[in-house]
């Protein structure tokens, strides 16, 4: 089985993957994130959105958004 090429790091979260779109390093051969800015915060946006499939991290603010 070959990995695919992902364009975004990707996560599991609350036992669902879901897309990084900035804010984390990915893993050149399997495109999971790795180095993950606050991880807390990722948490805390995942519950306060369960829907959500995509987040981005707002540097300035520190925090991660729901993005999709």
């Amino acid at each position: 089985m070959t990995a695919t090429k992902r364009a975004f790091a990707t996560t599991e979260v609350h036992g669902k993957v879901v897309i990084l779109l900035n804010g984390a390093r990915k893993e050149t051969r399997t495109g999971k994130a790795i180095d993950i800015q606050n991880p807390d915060k990722l948490m805390e946006a995942a519950r306060r959105d369960p829907d959500a499939v995509a987040f981005g991290y707002l540097t300035g603010a520190r925090r991660w958004v729901a993005a999709a």
